[in-house]
């Protein structure tokens, strides 16, 4: 190749350099949209330039998670990192009592559904790794094929590359999914490798990187395990496997766990309040103000999306509007429909309407509502009856 030739391809992959480096800086202030002209840009110099084929799907990957997640978080069904991780929490906990009665089918199905809420949680891909190994216990045991549980030598140790390191967002991305599974492909070393290169990271930075990776992974783990303040022999179990996966020493344990002794510390929680309105500018308001005095908010503008929310979680109060407009289910039929359950006809139910007949409230009281509050909402009276609700 000529000299000639070799300055036109290096002026080329300067250009293509220079493209992909303004979209990983668009990226990490979450302007997608920019990022995505500056790699449109890239491949027509390259349409084959493989890399930045793959940059272009990631980040149009990222912005529709940005935008899915400003969507919820500009709606009535907005989770806070204490809602996702109970609903977590509930899921496996069913996983295990399946897991117990070597139901392992129904225990995947409730690992699945943890995957519907959040697609990477590194937890529940060890509980999946757990399930595997004992079907595959039961299956040895099935063929009369002497086989002792897992120990932690067993399994295999996932070593990670042995120089190059990295920092930039797209590269936080892909080493979060290369160690999704545990361990990473040729395929998942080669765009690393070349994320390196083209954005001249150091050893150091992707050191730092990777470590953080793995200790959040684990670090999630402990917020979702912890959830009733005991951990199960599955659950320890569980966590063992993790920190052999991602290679997490001791004393990296003892400090996550240090952390994680410190988020209970900081954001213990009173209890669990649904509210059910059609007005949202009122589930917003109340959310904060329930929020601020270290209560979860579930919130829902109708009955049946209220519904829903209790197929999942039971909570400590319920507030709800009397009338639905547009809807064939009022605030009264809801009462009555939880009378039906044997859990959730216990649940304190107080109603909150600008109905302020003295007959209206006197008829719900009679059906066996706790509370009537009548808007607009006196809050320290709303917070006095939940306090004392609380208690009981």
């Amino acid at each position: 190749m000529s000299n000639e030739n070799k300055l036109d391809q290096q002026a080329i992959k300067e250009r293509i350099g220079k493209h992909l480096r303004a979209a990983d800086e668009f990226t990490r202030y979450q302007r997608y949209e920019e990022a995505i002209l500056e790699i449109e840009a890239a491949l027509e110099i390259d349409p084959k330039h493989n890399y930045a084929r793959s940059f272009l799907e990631r980040v149009k990957l990222m912005q529709k998670r940005f935008q899915h997640k400003e969507v919820l978080q500009s709606g009535p069904s907005e989770m806070s990192l204490e809602e996702r991780m109970e609903i977590i929490s509930q899921h496996l906990s069913k996983a295990e009592e399946f897991i117990n009665k070597k139901d392992y089918n129904r225990a995947l199905d409730e690992v699945a559904s943890v995957y519907k809420i959040d697609p990477k949680n590194y937890y529940a891909q060890t509980y999946s790794d757990r399930i595997d190994a004992l079907i595959l216990e039961k299956y040895a045991e099935t063929n009369k094929v002497v086989k002792t549980e897992i120990q932690p030598h067993e399994l295999e140790v996932p070593q990670p590359p042995a120089s190059e390191r990295g920092s930039t967002p797209m590269y936080l991305e892909l080493l979060k999914e290369a160690w999704f599974d545990g361990k990473i492909s040729e395929e998942e070393a080669m765009k690393l490798a070349a994320m390196r290169e083209l954005f001249g990271i150091t050893p150091e930075n992707h050191k730092q990187l990777e470590h953080e990776v793995k200790i959040e992974a684990y670090l999630e783990a402990l917020y979702i395990a912890g959830r009733n303040n005991i951990l199960t022999d599955i659950e320890q179990r569980t966590l063992q496997m993790m920190r052999i996966k991602y290679g997490i020493s001791p004393e990296e344990q003892a400090a996550a766990e240090a952390r994680y002794e410190d988020f209970k510390r900081t954001s213990k929680t009173r209890g669990t309040i649904l509210i059910v309105d059609m007005d949202r500018e009122i589930l917003m308001s109340l959310s904060k103000v329930l929020k601020q005095r270290g209560l979860i908010t579930l919130l829902a503008q109708k009955v049946e999306d209220a519904m829903q929310i209790l197929m999942n979680q039971t909570p400590n109060v319920i507030l709800s509007e009397l009338f639905f407009k547009n809807s064939q289910v009022d605030g009264v039929a809801f009462f009555e429909k939880l009378q039906d359950h044997l859990l959730l006809k216990h649940v304190p139910f107080i109603f909150i309407s600008s109905l302020a007949d003295k007959k209206i409230i006197q008829a719900g009281l009679r059906l066996g509502i706790d509370h009537y509050i009548t808007k607009p909402i006196d809050v320290d009276l709303l917070l006095a009856i939940i306090d004392g609700r609380l208690r009981m």
